[in-house]
């Protein structure tokens, strides 16, 4: 994809990936390491939350999944860093422009991150979170899943995948618009939406990682954990997110 197709990509990643092209690391093939374009990016530290990703304040996580022990997720990987600058650009022009361009670009990421994380091998399923129709609305697509249908074919043979044909996971109904809302309110806004696609003996014992676009309170994915854990009976379930929502400290939770 070159950068003068994809005006809907930030012109801080245009001319990183016009300097790409002769990419020694990636070559022309289809997979980009994110750590080709790390100039555009605000990368998660190590001293950030294991668990979330989140920054840390006077050495703890801020985030109300980690203080109260609700997150059932166990490790947070982070395919492009904090929600912000560039990466917040790309990742908005995808889920509510319906970029083609810019969610084939983030398909492409996926797929160099997968490839230079060797940890990922260690898994036994790569799943995406699922989306309820009603969603899909007024959009093009739903963009995490046109993002995860665009990368499969090159995630296959680097890490097991979710072929969604049944998917593993199942949104039973629609979540209501979360920007802005508080956590507390966000945790009890997914509580029961999610639900295995289909009994199944495949999941028992493995190790999941689960895939989606944004992380803002860990509620989303926590919920989607809970439901591998307790009724698919998977024994470890670790996130993976394109950005991390880096927490402002606001009043009340809001993020």
């Amino acid at each position: 994809m070159s950068a003068a197709a994809a005006p809907l990509v930030p012109g801080s990643l245009r001319a990183l990936l016009r300097a790409h092209r002769t990419c020694r690391r990636c070559g022309r093939g289809y997979p980009i390491a994110p750590a080709c374009v790390a100039a555009a990016l605000d990368p998660i530290p190590d001293s950030a939350c294991r668990r979330c990703a989140q920054r840390c304040a006077g050495g703890r996580c801020p985030s109300l999944g980690c203080r109260r022990g609700r997150l059932r997720i166990g490790t947070t990987r982070c395919v492009l860093g904090y929600h912000c600058g560039a990466a917040r650009a790309l990742v908005l022009a995808a889920k509510d422009r319906g970029s083609a361009p810019a969610a084939t670009l983030l398909a492409r990421l996926l797929v160099g991150w997968v490839a230079d994380t060797p940890a990922v091998r260690d898994y036994d399923v790569l799943v995406p979170v699922p989306f309820h129709p009603a969603t899909v609305r007024g959009r093009r697509w739903h963009p995490l899943t046109a993002i995860y249908l665009e990368a499969l074919p090159y995630l296959r043979g680097r890490v097991p995948c979710d072929d969604l044909a049944p998917p593993f996971l199942a949104q039973t109904r629609p979540i209501t618009a979360q920007r802005g809302r508080a956590e507390a309110a966000r945790w009890r806004a997914v509580h029961g939406v999610f639900a295995l696609g289909f009994r199944t003996r495949m999941l028992r014992g493995a190790h999941v990682l689960l895939l989606d676009d944004v992380m803002t309170s860990g509620a989303t994915v926590s919920e989607c954990a809970r439901v591998l854990l307790d009724d698919g009976g998977a024994a470890t379930v670790d996130a993976c997110v394109f950005v991390r929502q880096p927490w402002r400290g606001r009043a009340g939770g809001v993020i």
